[in-house]
């Protein structure tokens, strides 16, 4: 049997992005990797599901990021958390808007039983919040409480 282990985004400051999801989400991390290149990483775990790593290498180009006005496109479009409550959504979308975070779709119920938000991460990732219906079959090994991934194409690197 396999489960999903990490999803991993470069990153132009990985000690700011790791700080982010230690105080926003409670995440655990890692020792912080570095290679002769240059090249560096953190894994940060969460209370259960996919880990997250956070890469960082000199002369790494920046994104296309589009306008979130319109959030459609090719590669990764989002790694969702899932909360057990509508109250918990709202409480992380007001702290990160405190931190500074752009909220990309206020916290509202959806059509098909879940209760989310969507915001930015400091380096502009789309970042989902959900309460999850209970009948959800998108985590990765099951559990509501687990980091809830929607299918994407993998991202071409250049």
């Amino acid at each position: 049997m396999f489960h999903m282990h990490h999803i991993a985004v470069w990153s132009h400051d990985v000690e700011r992005l790791k700080d982010f999801y230690v105080e926003l989400f409670g995440a655990k991390p890692g020792d912080r990797y570095e290679d002769e290149r240059g090249f560096c990483s953190y894994f940060v775990s969460f209370n259960q599901g996919c880990a997250l790593e956070m890469m960082q290498i000199p002369g790494v180009l920046d994104r296309a990021t589009p306008d979130h006005d319109d959030i459609h496109h090719v590669g990764l479009h989002h790694f969702a958390f899932a909360v057990d409550t509508d109250t918990e959504v709202r409480d992380l979308a007001e702290n990160a808007r405190e931190k500074g975070c752009k909220i990309i779709k206020e916290p509202h119920a959806t059509g098909d039983g879940y209760f989310e938000a969507m915001l930015t991460d400091p380096d502009g990732n789309l970042v989902e919040i959900s309460r999850v219906p209970d009948t959800d079959a998108g985590t990765c090994t099951g559990s509501k409480r687990e980091v809830n991934l929607k299918s994407q194409p993998a991202p071409e690197i250049a």
